[in-house]
C-alpha cells in the first residue's frame, strides 16, 4: 500500500475546536474550488496502472469502514500523528465530499510515479517499521489507495513531502470512469509542511449509511485499537470525534487456543485477544494481527451473540511478513490455527454468557425485583425461569435502572413468559402495536439474538391505560366535556391512539386518494361533518374552531386487498338516534356503490361514534348473533355505532392481562400527568398547567407535592 497522509495541527479533544471549526470552513471553501478532475491537467504525467479495470472496480464493493481504515493506515503509516476524517455535508445532510487530512510525511513526485503505476507496488513492500523505525508498519500490499473507489467517484490527492530537505507539492488525480488512468502533476515548491490531504467526491446516488451509523466512529475504533494503544502520540479523529480506545472497552482477555501440533513450538505462542466494548458493533468478524496486534486483514462471518459485544483479535507472529498472496490465503494456509482460535472464542462465549447472567440475576434479588422464588419448581417453571433469565440478561442495557418502571419492565418479561416461552412474542404482538423492527427483534429473542425494544412495552402499556384513563376524566365531567373542542383536541388526540379501533390501525395515515368520494357524499351525514382533512377551513369569526362531527379515514393492505376504516367523531352533545344511523347507513352505502369501488377486493369498516345513543336504536345495535354495536354486516362491509364508554372498556380489556400481571393502577394523578406531559395542545383549558395550584385545588390536577414521586415514575418508563 502506497503512503498518504495529511497535514493538520494535533487534535488532543474528543471534539473539534473553535480553532479546527474556522479551517474547516476556509477548506469546504478551497474544496469547491477543485476542478473536477476529469482531463488530465496542464503539465500532469498520465499513468496506467498495470492491472485490470475490473479488479480495480472490486474496490467498489469494499466495507465503508474499512475504506476509511485503508486510508487512515496510510497515514499512520507515513508516521502521521494527527489523522483527521471529515464528513462533509450539504444543506440536506447528505455527505458531499470525504476528507482525509494528515501531517505524515507524505508522498515524494518519485514515489508517487512508482506507486500509482504498479499494482501491489508499494514502499512498504520489504519494510517491518515506518521510516526512522518510529513505528510497525501496517500495509504492504500496495492496495490501500483503491479503496477510495468504495467511498466516491472522483479523487485528489495533495502531498507535500521533503526532498532534499525542501518541501515539494504533488497533486495526483483520478476518477472511478477511467479507473486505470492517474494523473501524476509535476513538483512544485512550497513552503507549506510535511502532509496529505485526500478529497474523495461522492456522487448523490451513493448511499454512505455505514459511514454515519451512531456506531460508526466505534468500529473503526475496534480496526484501529491496539495500533493507538500502543503508539499514544498518534491522534485520530473521525466526524469530529477523537478514537479512544479507552473509552469503548469494556474487558480484554488473553485466551489461549488448543494449538494444532504445527504451531506447537511457536514463540510466542498464537493467542486470542477477546476485546469486549460498551457498545454494540455491526462489524464483528475476527481480526487477524500481527503480533503487536496490528489488524491485517478480516476472517470469517460476523460473530453474532447478544449478551457480549465483542471483537476477537487472532495474533500471531506467522502473520508478521505476510505477502500479498499469503493474506488471500489463510484458510488454505493456515486452516488449523483460524480453526482452534474459532473454537476458543465460542467456547469462551459460553463462559461469558453464563458469568454475565449470573450478575444480572443476583442484582435482581438483592433489589428485590426477581419475580422466581427458592421453592423447588417444577419442570415447566423451571423452563420458564431459564428463559427469564436469558430475556432479561439480553435486555439489561435496556431494562430502565431504577423505581417502578424498572419493576415494570421486569414484570413484563415474567408475564409474557407465564404463557409459554414460545408465546412470547404472540402475546405482546396482539396486545401492543409494534412495527417491523420491533416484532423482528421478538421472533429472534429466544434464539439468543439482540432484544433492543422488548422493555418499551411496558412503558407503552401503561401510557395506554393512562390514556383510556384520561379520557373517561375527560367525558365524566360536565365542566371538561363542555370545554372539549372536536377539531382541536378530541381529533388530535384519537388519530394518534387508532389503536382504539384495532392494532392493525396503529401505523396507518389518511388515504389521500378516499378524499374526493368521501367528499362528494359527505352532505349525506348532515351539514356539520366534516372530513379531517378539511378542519382547517372549520372556523367560527373569531377564529376558533367550530363544533363539527368529524369524519376520520384510513386505509392499508397492498396489491391483494384492502381494508379501510371510517370514522365519524359526533359531537358530545349529540344523542345518537335513527336519524344518525340512517345517516352512517346511507353514507356507507353510497360510498360502497361509487364505480370506482365496486367489485374491488376492499372490506370497508364504518364507525359511528358517541357519547351517548338513544334507546330507539337499541334493536339496530343489540342483534342476537352479532357483536354488539354491529348495525349493519354486508359482504362488502360493516357499520358499528359505539359509545366512548364501550370503546373504552374493550381496549382495557385487550390490556387487563397485562395490567394485572404489572400490577398497574391508571390511577387519577396519572392519567392527568399523562394528558399534561403527551396531550397538553389538545386538553380542554381547565386541565393545562397554566395555574397548576388552582386546579390542584379543584381537583382537576393532582397535588404538587403527591404527584412528584409518580411523575418521576413516568419519566423512568
Amino acid at each position: 500500500m502506497s503512503v498518504w497522509s495529511m497535514s493538520v495541527p494535533s487534535c488532543t479533544v474528543g471534539r473539534m475546536t473553535d480553532q479546527h471549526a474556522h479551517a474547516d470552513t476556509a477548506q469546504r471553501a478551497d474544496s469547491d474550488a477543485l476542478p473536477v478532475p476529469a482531463p488530465s491537467p496542464p503539465h500532469a504525467t498520465e499513468l496506467l496502472l498495470e492491472v485490470g479495470e475490473r479488479k480495480i472496480l472490486q474496490f467498489e464493493q469494499k466495507k465503508k469502514i474499512t475504506a476509511i481504515a485503508e486510508l487512515v493506515w496510510n497515514s499512520l503509516d507515513a508516521n502521521a500523528t494527527s489523522v483527521v476524517v471529515e464528513l462533509r455535508r450539504n444543506e440536506t445532510g447528505a455527505i458531499t465530499e470525504i476528507v482525509v487530512t494528515d501531517n505524515g510525511h507524505g508522498i515524494t513526485p518519485k514515489r508517487a510515479r512508482e506507486s500509482f503505476r504498479e499494482y501491489g507496488a508499494s514502499w512498504k513492500a520489504t519494510k517491518t517499521h515506518t521510516a526512522g523505525n518510529k513505528r510497525i508498519l501496517h500495509g504492504r500490499l500496495g492496495e490501500g489507495r483503491l479503496y477510495v473507489f468504495a467511498l466516491g467517484n472522483e479523487f485528489v490527492w495533495d502531498s507535500v513531502a521533503l526532498v532534499d530537505g525542501k518541501p515539494v507539492a504533488t497533486h495526483i488525480t483520478a476518477d472511478v470512469h477511467r479507473a486505470t488512468k492517474w494523473h501524476v502533476g509535476e513538483p512544485t515548491a512550497t513552503t507549506a509542511g510535511p502532509g496529505t490531504t485526500v478529497r474523495i467526491r461522492v456522487p448523490d446516488d451513493r448511499r454512505l449509511r455505514p459511514l454515519e451509523a451512531s456506531d460508526a466512529a466505534a468500529n473503526l475504533t475496534a480496526k484501529l485499537a491496539f495500533y493507538l494503544k500502543a503508539y499514544p502520540e498518534a491522534v485520530v479523529e473521525y466526524d469530529r470525534v477523537r478514537l479512544n480506545p479507552d473509552e469503548i472497552m469494556e474487558a480484554s482477555r488473553d485466551l489461549p487456543l488448543e494449538l494444532p501440533e504445527e504451531y506447537a513450538q511457536d514463540s510466542p505462542a498464537p493467542y486470542i485477544t477477546f476485546v469486549e466494548w460498551k457498545e454494540r458493533m455491526t462489524d464483528r468478524k475476527m481480526l487477524v494481527c500481527n503480533s503487536d496486534g496490528i489488524a491485517l486483514t478480516e476472517y470469517g462471518d460476523d460473530w453474532t451473540d447478544t449478551v457480549v459485544s465483542f471483537t476477537p483479535y487472532l495474533r500471531s507472529n506467522r502473520f508478521n511478513d505476510l505477502a500479498i498472496a499469503d493474506l488471500h490465503m489463510l484458510t488454505m494456509t493456515h486452516s488449523p490455527l483460524l480453526d482452534a482460535a474459532t473454537k476458543a472464542i465460542r467456547d469462551h462465549l459460553r463462559e461469558r454468557n453464563k458469568e454475565i447472567e449470573t450478575q444480572v440475576v443476583r442484582q435482581l434479588k438483592d433489589e428485590g425485583i426477581y419475580p422466581y422464588g427458592a421453592d423447588n419448581p417444577s419442570p415447566t417453571q423451571e423452563v420458564e425461569r431459564r428463559t427469564f433469565d436469558v430475556v432479561v440478561t439480553v435486555a439489561r442495557n435496556a431494562l430502565p435502572q431504577r423505581g417502578t418502571a424498572r419493576r415494570l419492565s421486569v414484570n413484563l418479561i415474567r408475564s409474557a413468559l407465564e404463557r409459554g416461552p414460545g408465546d412470547l412474542q404472540k402475546i405482546l404482538n396482539s396486545v401492543l402495536s409494534l412495527n417491523d423492527e420491533d416484532r423482528g427483534n421478538l421472533a429472534r429473542l429466544l434464539d439468543r439474538t439482540e432484544l433492543s425494544d422488548v422493555i418499551g412495552a411496558a412503558a407503552t402499556v401503561a401510557n395506554r391505560l393512562d390514556f383510556i384513563g384520561g379520557l373517561r376524566k375527560i367525558f365524566a365531567s360536565d365542566q371538561l366535556r363542555e370545554e372539549l373542542k372536536e377539531v382541536d383536541e378530541l381529533h388530535p388526540m384519537i388519530s394518534q391512539n387508532l389503536w382504539l379501533f384495532g392494532e392493525e390501525w396503529t401505523l396507518a395515515r389518511p388515504e389521500v386518494g378516499l378524499t374526493g368520494v368521501l367528499r362528494a357524499h359527505l352532505g349525506l351525514l348532515g351539514e356539520d361533518a366534516a372530513l379531517e382533512t378539511q378542519l382547517n377551513t372549520v372556523r367560527r369569526e373569531d377564529g376558533r374552531s367550530g363544533r363539527v362531527d368529524i369524519v376520520l379515514f384510513r386505509g392499508i393492505g397492498d396489491e391483494r386487498s384492502t381494508e379501510r376504516l371510517v370514522i365519524e367523531l359526533k359531537r358530545p352533545s349529540v344523542i345518537v338516534g335513527r336519524k344518525e344511523l340512517d345517516q352512517v347507513k346511507s353514507y356507507a352505502r353510497a360510498i360502497i356503490d361509487n364505480p370506482q369501488y365496486r367489485g374491488t377486493k376492499t372490506r370497508w369498516s364504518f364507525y359511528l361514534v358517541t357519547y351517548e345513543f338513544h334507546d330507539q336504536i337499541l334493536r339496530d345495535i343489540r342483534q342476537q348473533g352479532r357483536p354488539d354495536g354491529l348495525a349493519d354486516h354486508q359482504p362488502e362491509y360493516d357499520v358499528w355505532v359505539k359509545s366512548w364508554g364501550e370503546i373504552l372498556d374493550a381496549a382495557e380489556r385487550k390490556l387487563s392481562f397485562f395490567q394485572r400481571q404489572l400490577n398497574y393502577e391508571a390511577t387519577d394523578e396519572r392519567v392527568t400527568q399523562h394528558l399534561v406531559a403527551s396531550y397538553e395542545r389538545y386538553i380542554p383549558e381547565s386541565l393545562r398547567p397554566a395555574d397548576s395550584g388552582s386546579l390542584a385545588a379543584n381537583g382537576l390536577l393532582p397535588d404538587p407535592a403527591t404527584a412528584t414521586e409518580t411523575h418521576r415514575d413516568n419519566v423512568d418508563a
